[in-house]
């Protein structure tokens, strides 16, 4: 379905990213064209106690693609209106050009600030994921692809939400793996 505010057909798959943004998001082009900061202090009454990942308290503020800022904002929306805000702890970062963990693509996710890390130290690399089925279906409802559930080819990554969908969903948005 085309997003008439980003133009983007949604799912988007994230085989489609560098033909929407670019075979390298260090290209000045694309950061100049995509990044942004994004502010979500709306929320700050429920996220006061969040942290960033030097032990900070969070300034509400994500420096990401300008695609993220609106699912961003319904996560948050239904995170609060759910009662799972308690369950954010901390945010991990958004954009980091590097390789994948997990091989694959050339750039990750993050590459392309299309991915974001949060409560990293609970839901690390290959852990098991400690995300409840309601914050991971908050996520999963406004557009996002959660690294928890990938499996079996791939190392699970639970604290890893990104926009592009590498696979298919199955059934509902409710926490399902996905299809092959």
């Amino acid at each position: 379905m085309l997003d008439q505010e980003t133009g983007i057909d949604f799912p988007l798959f994230q085989s489609d990213v560098p033909d929407i943004f670019g075979e390298d998001p260090r290209d000045p082009d694309y950061q100049g064209n995509y990044l942004k900061v994004m502010n979500f202090s709306e929320f700050k009454p429920h996220f006061d106690h969040v942290r960033d990942f030097e032990g900070n308290h969070w300034n509400y503020k994500i420096y990401g693609n300008w695609v993220m800022e609106a699912p961003l904002r319904r996560a948050f929306g239904l995170l609060v209106a759910r009662g799972l805000a308690k369950e954010l702890r901390t945010y991990d970062g958004c954009h980091c050009i590097r390789p994948p963990k997990g091989g694959g693509m050339t750039w990750s996710m993050h590459a392309y600030a299309l991915a974001i890390d949060f409560n990293a130290g609970s839901n690390g690399f290959g852990m098991t994921p400690t995300f409840s089925g309601g914050f991971v279906k908050c996520f999963a409802e406004s557009g996002f692809e959660w690294g928890g559930l990938w499996q079996p080819n791939w190392q699970r990554d639970g604290m890893h939400f990104q926009l592009p969908w590498i696979k298919i969903r199955e059934g509902n948005l409710a926490p399902v793996v996905w299809k092959v």
